[in-house]
């Protein structure tokens, strides 16, 4: 094996979760050269990482939404003569790209009809929570005889650092007598898992303001300033909003300054994890959102689900146990914050 491409060509959370197979891979064969391909909005996750040689984008939602697009594509894929792909999440045109590129041995999850497009199948049952998504990643690269490392990371470039240095240091020269201990609290899931109501996330908020010497930043994507100006707008004391306007690096970078960050199901708490921020995070029990599979993975990070069964899907008010995420009080969410700082 000489030259290698994994793909990882879903969201956010699931990229980071991926980044412990570049380092295994990397740490066993440190000859091999390691492309990864990525959605245009996640490269981020994987640019400046010592351990990948090259990212490659796929747009399926952009240029290479036709099969004309797909066959570009797969001609630039193929002039890089790979020997291997490791395709870490399995859709049907992701399948068909590397074949289309005449990479000779695939190997992926061996679950669903795009299997058809792979040389080595490693069967995983992944909706039966058995494991971490972290470790699902892994046990694939141990087909190549790869060491597992399970540890997730993100790279920030110098100027990225010094930029939110400076952000940081203006506040503290504007309000030295906030500016101690940091609170992030990212509220927004995207719509991936179930959620705590934003009068939790005001409460909470609150209460780290009034019971700790803390200040609180409020962060969200571009698609969630409203949600997070409906929350700062109505936190009764002094808390700082942060939108992710300048991308995924800055919003890292932001993060690392955090002594804790609160929030959902969602990337940005993996992206925590990965740049060394204790996690405090909110689960809801659908089945397969469960921490189990999903939750972060850092030493100091916990995962609070509610006290109730697990469930196949939310069916809202006809379930004897709605609104189960209320069960998750403040208190409890306050209490493992307060631990961490």
């Amino acid at each position: 094996m000489k030259r290698i491409l994994v793909t990882r060509t879903d969201r956010i959370g699931d990229v980071v979760l991926s980044t412990p197979v570049f380092k295994s891979i990397k740490s066993s064969f440190p000859s091999v050269s390691i492309s990864v391909l990525v959605r245009p909005y996640t490269k981020d996750i994987v640019t400046n990482n010592p351990n990948i040689d090259e990212v490659i984008i796929y747009d399926p939602e952009g240029e290479h939404r036709t099969i004309r697009g797909l066959l570009k594509l797969a001609k630039e894929i193929e002039k890089r003569n790979f020997d291997t792909a490791l395709i870490l999440f399995l859709d049907f045109k992701v399948g068909l790209l590397t074949f289309l590129s005449k990479i000779p041995r695939r190997i992926g999850p061996g679950t669903k009809l795009a299997q058809i497009f792979l040389t080595d199948r490693i069967k995983q049952h992944r909706s039966k929570v058995d494991k971490h998504e972290t470790d699902y990643n892994l046990e694939l690269t141990e087909i190549l005889g790869a060491k597992p490392i399970r540890q997730s990371d993100i790279y920030i470039p110098d100027e990225i650092t010094k930029k939110v240095d400076k952000l940081f240091l203006s506040l503290v020269t504007r309000h030295s007598s906030l500016i101690t201990s940091i609170v992030g609290i990212h509220p927004g899931s995207g719509g991936s898992a179930r959620n705590w109501k934003p009068e939790r996330y005001i409460e909470l908020a609150e209460k780290i303001i009034n019971k700790t010497a803390t200040t609180v930043f409020i962060t969200g994507g571009p698609a969630e300033e409203k949600l997070v100006d409906g929350i700062v707008g109505n936190i009764k004391g002094k808390a700082f909003k942060y939108i992710s306007y300048s991308g995924l690096k800055e919003l890292a970078a932001v993060i690392k300054r955090f002594n804790v960050i609160v929030g959902p199901s969602t990337g940005p708490i993996h992206i925590a994890t990965a740049v060394g921020t204790p996690v405090v995070s909110i689960y809801c029990p659908i089945y397969v959102c469960q921490p189990k599979r999903w939750g972060p993975i850092g030493s100091n990070d916990i995962a609070i689900v509610p006290d109730v069964p697990f469930c196949e899907k939310c069916i809202f008010e006809k379930c004897e146990y709605y609104d189960c995420m209320d069960r998750i009080s403040v208190h409890m969410v306050f209490k493992e914050v307060a631990k961490r700082l």
